[in-house]
C-alpha cells in the first residue's frame, strides 16, 4: 500500500485560559489531545463532532493557521510545522480552504475575476490574457459562466458563492482541500448541488478531501472514512461502512442516532445495529454520561483494532 498523502501525528494544541483569580493556577484549554490521522490519494477523510470537539482546531493546524503545541503534520512525508516548515506560498500550493460562510469568505469590494486571478499573479503562474483564460476556465468547471468573473459577491446567491469559493480555492492546483462545514449555511437543496460539484471535482482533478462536519447525512455520502472526535480526541474510526452500520462507541452512536431516517414512518431516532464487541475489561473513553471541564486532564486511554480498519477508543 501506498504511503499516506498526509500524516497527522500525535497532534495536540492547547490554548491558555484566563486565571479565576490573581492567586488561582495557571489553566489550559486542551481542544486537541493526541490525535492521529492520515489521509490518502484521491480519498475524503470527514472529522465529525459537536462544537468544540477540536475538528476546527485540527483543520487549521492542518492549514498552518494553528501552531501545534505539541506532534506534526507531513505532507508525503515533509513536516510542515517547526522551522523547516515551507513558506505560506508552497504551502498553498499544498492545501487550500473552503469556508463555511462563502460572502463572508470573499472580499466584497473585489471582482470575482480579481479575487481569482490575483492567485496566479502571486505565485507567479500567470497574467494578463493567459491568468484571464485560467479564471474563464475555472469558474466553467464549478458550474458558473466567464462572464460571473465581472460580478462583486454581492450580487451572487448563496450557492453561486460557495461556488466561487471553491473556484478560488483549486487556482492553484492544490493537492487537498479543507471544507469547513462547506454547506452548513446553505439550503438543503442547495446543498445537493454543492456536494456533487465536490465529489465531480475529486474525481476529475484527483483531490483529496477533509471535511469537518457535524452532519452526518452530509458525511455519510461523501467519505470514505470518518474520525469521530470527542473533547479533543479521536474516539472511534474507521471506513465508511464501519462507521455507519457498526458504530461501537457510546457517542458514535450517539451522534449517528440524531440522524433523521428518511424511511421511517414517524420522525424519530435511528435503529442502529448491534455494536461491535470489545474487550470485558475495557471501558469507554471519554466517559459521555458527564462534560468535562475545559482544563481537565484526559483519562489515560487507547484506540483498540475491532475490525481491519475500524477502531475505538477505550480507558487503559
Amino acid at each position: 500500500m501506498s504511503a499516506p498523502l498526509l500524516e497527522i501525528r500525535d497532534l495536540s494544541v492547547h490554548f491558555p485560559l484566563p486565571r479565576q483569580s490573581p492567586l488561582a493556577p495557571k489553566r489550559t484549554l486542551r481542544a486537541v489531545q493526541g490525535v492521529n490521522l492520515t489521509l490518502n490519494e484521491g480519498e475524503c477523510l470527514s472529522i465529525v463532532g459537536e462544537s468544540g470537539c477540536g475538528k476546527s482546531t485540527t483543520a487549521l493546524t492542518v492549514m498552518g493557521l494553528q501552531e501545534p503545541t505539541q506532534g506534526d503534520v507531513l505532507f508525503r512525508g515533509r513536516s510542515l510545522t517547526g522551522a523547516n516548515a515551507p513558506g505560506r506560498k508552497d504551502r498553498a500550493r499544498i492545501a487550500q480552504m473552503v469556508f463555511q460562510d462563502p460572502y463572508a469568505s470573499l472580499n466584497p469590494r473585489q471582482t470575482v475575476g480579481r479575487m481569482l486571478s490575483s492567485q496566479l499573479s502571486l505565485h507567479e503562474i500567470a497574467k494578463g490574457s493567459d491568468a484571464d483564460h485560467r479564471v474563464a476556465d475555472m469558474l466553467t468547471r464549478v458550474g458558473l459562466t466567464p462572464d460571473h468573473a465581472n460580478r462583486y459577491p454581492h450580487e451572487f446567491s448563496g450557492g453561486q458563492r460557495q461556488r466561487i469559493g471553491i473556484a478560488r480555492a483549486l487556482m492553484l492546483d492544490p493537492k487537498i482541500l479543507v471544507l469547513d462545514e462547506p454547506v452548513s449555511a446553505l439550503d438543503v437543496s442547495i446543498q445537493a448541488q454543492i456536494i456533487n460539484l465536490l465529489m465531480h471535482l475529486q474525481e476529475t482533478l484527483g483531490l483529496s478531501y477533509i471535511m469537518i462536519s457535524h452532519d452526518l447525512s452530509v458525511v455519510e455520502h461523501v467519505s470514505d472514512r470518518v474520525a469521530v472526535m470527542y473533547f479533543g480526541r479521536v474516539v472511534e474510526e474507521g471506513d465508511w461502512n464501519s462507521i455507519f452500520n457498526r458504530p461501537t462507541h457510546p457517542y458514535t452512536r450517539r451522534l449517528i442516532s440524531s440522524v433523521p431516517d428518511p424511511d421511517a414512518v414517524l420522525v424519530g431516532t435511528r435503529r442502529l445495529p448491534d455494536a461491535a464487541p470489545i474487550p470485558d475489561a475495557s471501558r469507554f473513553s471519554p466517559d459521555i454520561s458527564r462534560r468535562p471541564t475545559p482544563d481537565e486532564e484526559p483519562e489515560p486511554s487507547v484506540l483498540i483494532q475491532i475490525g481491519e480498519s475500524h477502531t475505538v477508543r477505550v480507558a487503559q
